[in-house]
């Protein structure tokens, strides 16, 4: 079972508000393919793995929202493939009412990031959210696998900030995304810290130095257990990201390094996030070549693996 943990899909950058839609397209300049979030794009990409988080996006903050009738119809016609969470921002007046209908919508977990919205975690109006949360038994992911827009209030993107939601909240499920670069040392400490607190490889597996040393750190906190797979696309793609964690040896190959075990690797690309999470029923895994492909030992620099799939 191979789960994407960080996907989304959107018609227009511009939706995502102005200066992070610029954001967005800048960074397409420096990429040998342009983030492309259009659902023909989505729908190829996803051929790749058994099922997926489609992840809403709001910020009052950027004056940016993503219209959720697109994401969920996508979901309803994915054949319970796709996995909706819903975007809610803590600043916002309507939030606790859309954690508590949330379920009604389709959506499964929940997404807000607090340096893209400009909130403390621990904020009176955020620990509304995490008690709804907890409440209704929705996960809560956090963070943003894309480009930095300058209004980003950094000083609350720091992970020991979920520390006193993770205390208040010990029933309520925390994804930090992509082990909330670049605080990664203060995810592993709450990694080891809280049963309840997880991560995943978004946008940490597009750099593979980063990407090495990272899972090495985890291994060495007996905490990798704790790490979901996830691409962020349309930054990253579920093909690349699976390629770049398998062949993560081969940028030490020749050294005296320690590798990394296979097994560890592998349990981290194929872990079932949606039945740890409690997010819903698994669907059937996909029996292709592409996933045995995947599975063997592939130097980094290995050439693109052509993967074919259903449509979602």
């Amino acid at each position: 079972m191979i789960v994407d943990l960080d996907t989304r899909l959107w018609s227009r950058s511009d939706d995502l508000g102005d200066e992070l839609g610029v954001a967005v397209r800048r960074s397409a300049s420096t990429r040998w393919l342009a983030p492309d979030a259009s659902p023909e794009a989505y729908t190829g990409a996803m051929a790749t793995v058994d099922a997926a988080m489609l992840v809403g996006f709001r910020s009052d903050l950027i004056r940016g929202a993503l219209p959720e009738a697109p994401l969920r119809a996508a979901v309803e016609k994915s054949q319970g493939r796709l996995f909706f969470a819903r975007a809610i921002d803590p600043t916002a007046r309507d939030a606790v009412n859309e954690v508590d209908s949330a379920r009604d919508a389709g959506a499964v977990a929940l997404w807000l990031d607090p340096a893209l919205q400009g909130f403390h975690p621990s904020s009176t109006p955020a620990m509304r959210v995490f008690d709804r949360a907890e409440a209704n038994q929705l996960p809560v992911l956090v963070g943003w696998s894309g480009p930095a827009p300058a209004s980003m209030r950094l000083e609350y993107a720091r992970p020991f900030l979920l520390d006193e939601v993770a205390r208040a909240f010990p029933r309520l499920s925390i994804v930090i995304s992509g082990f909330g670069f670049p605080f990664v040392h203060e995810t592993l400490a709450m990694l080891a810290k809280h049963d309840r607190v997880f991560t995943t490889t978004a946008a940490i597996a597009a750099r593979p130095w980063d990407l090495l040393n990272t899972l090495q750190s985890a291994r060495d906190h007996g905490i990798d257990r704790k790490i979901f797979f996830a691409s962020g696309f349309p930054f990253d793609s579920p093909a690349r990201a699976i390629e770049s964690i398998y062949g993560i040896n081969g940028l030490i190959h020749g050294t005296p390094l320690p590798s990394i075990a296979r097994s560890i690797l592998r349990e981290i690309v194929e872990r079932d996030a949606i039945s740890l999470l409690g997010l819903g029923t698994p669907p059937i895994a996909r029996d292709r070549d592409a996933r045995r492909m995947l599975a063997r030992e592939l130097p980094y620099e290995s050439p693109h693996l052509g993967l074919t799939g259903d449509s979602l």
